[in-house]
């Protein structure tokens, strides 16, 4: 394992060295390629301050007493001066109010020396004029007072610059050296390449336009030579310079060549292995990390290995060469190593970037999140906003005092407001949230108070609603707790009253000393308890199965007109013989309608069978079968045998007969198979109860 560790060092250590080869000769190639000492930019800066110097310090001194003669002063000038300060009346007011609480004699006789001086200045030209006049002689003793200053300076430094130079507008010549020894450098100033001229010194001074005016447009120019000898190359002040050039550029081309050395050793080790920058862990934990957290640290670690490599350039070029940072050299190494690793671990994934998993994309889903609720988000942004914005304001009070006359105002009236506002708004959302933990925890409790038409009170309002239907729920639950415990008391003794008389008279059968008539009459027992069983236990099946919905439908067109007159036409031996008294009104025109035939029958038989079993011996016994707004309307009533009680929707559980004391021969699941034949066909079974009346409604769409 050491050796692949200690080979991607090395690989990134040449690396390292490429691209350090690299930067050094894009970016210090036009100082050494082709380039000597002169032609430097360091050389350069200094001929260009000789030549900018020479001609304004030592060769075309202006006279002080000349330029202070050439002095004028226009009426622009004067104007300016004379309402610099605002109108004579203003300036008259701004002095008397600064002597008014001031009464000595030496104040008031300052004052009106003052107030006498700003009135000759808007009544006499002449008298601005000379004050005017006077300022500019003083930048004139400035400005010969930095000349002199940088002629010494000048002298100083450039002492190692010989030349022979002329004024080309009076012929005088100028002489510093002998330019007959050999030279190391030398340029010619002429009409065909370019005279020499001169410079204002120092054009920062003040009003250092007018002096460019005055003194810059008088200077002559001159044509000759300036040149360095070879001596002061050698032996002289320059000589530090000049081999810390010749240093510099050994520096560059060593560089260069051991960039090639390193590329070359490079390609030797990358090709002798196929194998290089492998790290099975590490790829592991790194492909844990969001898609574009891995792209960044690989960018992030080129870009820093670029930055520490052009350090190493700067200190080896020009730093001296020996104090290079080791530390910055590590880091580039190491960084480079990662690099490689990150794009080994990265490029074999491009064809399967799930960029839904990157940083960027949760980011962005999580704020977009913020808008869902658009009041919420705005009123963030809007409070993010002024808090920002008092900070701000609060920081720059420290900063700029005068500041305080706008932050206090805002503070009172838009900060303290914002922050009250705020923070009420986090008590009442304390206040929901900790009503959601007890609800969460099943304490049901009193109503959330309802604050305002915010979305926070939108919130505490649909909470209450979940409170509503929770406690619904748990309504609902204790009653399917009630009803299941009868349904297993009912289903109990539905399916063992008859197995027990089977059993019985299955024992009695097997009596030999019973008669051929007892038997028959045992057997035809046995044979109603059995089928009585059947219909309990198909009848369980059937509505359990409709339940879950694991039914199916056979859908067709059929007659519903002509399918109730069959259901009463089965029956009707039996309405016959109960005593009640059957309307029926059913139209002769057909109500056509998408059933399973079957099925739908059923629906019919079992109401017809329950008017049958539970109404009242003598009383009347409505049906009716009608078609309205685009609906089959079938309409059963009866008044009931036994009391109904006020929860119609019970009639529908399983087991559930009217007959509470269970001495009728029903399953108790008619109703609950009606009801759902018709929600498996997409209609509707209505039951109502009014004191006896007991009244079900069943409605399907029909075929128009």
């Amino acid at each position: 394992m050491k050796k692949p560790i200690i080979k991607d060092i090395i690989l990134s250590l040449l690396a390292v060295i490429m691209v350090l080869a690299f930067f050094t000769l894009t970016r210090e190639s036009g100082n050494y390629i082709g380039k000597n000492y002169f032609d430097s930019d360091g050389f350069k800066i200094e001929v260009s301050n000789f030549e900018s110097s020479i001609v304004s310090l030592i060769l075309a001194v202006p006279e002080k007493e000349e330029m202070k003669k050439n002095i004028t002063v226009t009426a622009e000038e004067i104007d300016e001066h004379r309402y610099q300060f605002g109108s004579l009346q203003e300036q008259l007011d701004s002095i008397t109010a600064q002597y008014e609480a001031r009464t000595d004699e030496a104040s008031i006789a300052e004052r009106n020396k003052k107030m006498e001086d700003i009135t000759k200045n808007f009544e006499n030209n002449e008298y601005v004029a000379d004050k005017v006049r006077v300022e500019k002689e003083k930048l004139v003793d400035e400005y010969f007072q930095v000349l002199e200053a940088s002629k010494n300076e000048f002298l100083n430094y450039n002492d190692e610059f010989i030349y022979s130079l002329k004024n080309t507008e009076t012929g005088e010549k100028f002489n510093n050296g002998d330019l007959d020894t050999k030279l190391a450098y030398k340029k010619e100033y002429s009409s065909k390449s370019t005279y020499l001229k001169g410079n204002v010194i120092n054009e920062n001074t003040e009003n250092s336009s007018y002096l460019q005016n005055l003194v810059g447009y008088s200077f002559p120019k001159f044509e000759g030579t300036i040149a360095i000898p070879e001596a002061s190359i050698i032996n002289g002040d320059r000589a530090d310079n000049y081999q810390y050039f010749k240093k510099e550029e050994r520096f560059f081309y060593g560089i260069l060549i051991l960039g090639v050395l390193a590329t070359i050793a490079f390609i030797v080790l990358w090709k002798k292995d196929k194998v290089h920058f492998q790290h099975e862990e590490g790829k592991r934990k790194y492909h844990r990390l969001p898609i574009d957290v891995q792209w960044v640290l690989f960018f992030a670690s080129i870009f820093i290995v670029f930055i520490a490599t052009n350090e190493l350039r700067m200190s080896i070029l020009h730093y001296g060469g020996f104090d290079i940072p080791i530390f910055t050299l590590l880091l580039a190494v190491f960084l480079t190593a990662l690099a490689f690793y990150q794009w080994q671990w990265i490029k074999g994934s491009f064809e399967d970037i799930d960029w839904s998993k990157s940083l960027l994309y949760s980011w962005f889903k999580s704020l977009e999140g913020l808008f869902l609720k658009r009041t919420i988000g705005m009123q963030t942004l809007i409070m993010l906003t002024v808090i920002f914005l008092w900070g701000f304001g609060t920081m720059m009070v420290f900063w700029q005092p005068a500041v305080l006359l706008l932050w206090i105002p805002a503070t009172i009236f838009i900060g303290i407001p914002i922050l009250v506002f705020l923070l009420a708004r986090m008590s009442y959302l304390n206040r929901i949230i900790m009503k959601t933990e007890e609800m969460a925890r099943g304490v049901i409790g009193n109503e959330i108070e309802v604050r305002g038409k915010s979305p926070i009170a939108e919130h505490a309002a649909n909470l209450n609603g979940l409170r509503s239907r929770i406690k619904s729920s748990h309504s609902e639950q204790a009653k399917s707790e009630r009803l299941k415990t009868e349904l297993i008391t009912n289903v109990s003794h539905d399916l063992r009253t008859p197995l027990t008389s089977i059993i019985t008279y299955t024992d009695l059968l097997k009596n030999p000393s019973i008669t051929d008539e007892e038997r028959a009459s045992y057997i035809a027992i046995l044979d109603k308890k059995s089928m009585r069983l059947k219909t309990l236990i198909e009848d369980l099946f059937e509505v359990s199965k409709m339940t879950t919905g694991n039914i199916e439908l056979d859908k067709r067109k059929v007659d519903l007109t002509q399918l109730l007159q069959q259901a009463i036409a089965e029956h009707q031996e039996d309405i016959d013989k109960s005593g009640l008294d059957y309307r029926v009104v059913i139209g002769t025109k057909p109500i056509m309608s998408y059933v399973d035939g079957q099925k739908w029958w059923r629906v019919l038989d079992n109401l017809i069978i329950n008017t049958l079993k539970y109404a009242l011996p003598n009383t009347r016994v409505y049906i009716n079968l009608d078609q309205m707004d685009g609906e089959a309307v079938f309409v059963i009533k009866n008044i009931a045998k036994y009391e109904l009680g006020n929860d119609v929707n019970e009639l529908t559980e399983r087991f559930k007969q009217a007959d509470t004391s269970r001495h009728t021969e029903g399953s108790g699941l008619g109703l609950a198979i009606a009801q759902s034949i018709v929600d498996l066909h997409g209609g509707s079974l209505q039951m109502e109860v009014d004191g006896d009346l007991f009244k079900v409604t069943v409605k399907i769409a029909v075929i128009v």
